[in-house]
């Protein structure tokens, strides 16, 4: 008969297996994590596209368009990963469509 090995907790002892409504609540906090994470990305997107447009300087301008494609790149494919509610997912997509606005006035092309 095989042997099961047993995780150990800090203690020595087997640690306790986490309950069903603490796993749905760990769930719950990643998600609202990643909800934030993806706002804050699309919110600095935005902030790189304003110094692009208001610079005079090319590096900067290029530098910053790059920052913020890259940033529109990683939230589409995040977002597809993130279980959200509809207001998130709505507001979420709304910035979307404002960045990908922006980058293209920019002259980004998709």
């Amino acid at each position: 008969m095989a042997t099961r090995k047993t995780r150990l907790g800090g203690n020595g002892y087997p640690a306790a297996k986490p309950t069903l409504d603490e796993l749905i609540s760990v769930r719950k906090q990643a998600n609202r994590a990643s909800a934030d994470f993806l706002e804050i990305d699309l919110q600095t997107a935005l902030t790189f596209c304003d110094i692009a447009r208001k610079t005079d300087n090319q590096q900067r301008k290029r530098r910053n368009l790059q920052s913020a494609r890259k940033a529109y790149e990683t939230v589409s494919r995040l977002l597809r990963k993130t279980s959200l509610s509809a207001a998130e997912a709505r507001g979420l997509q709304d910035k979307m469509r404002l960045l990908k606005s922006e980058l293209e006035a920019l002259g980004e092309v998709f």
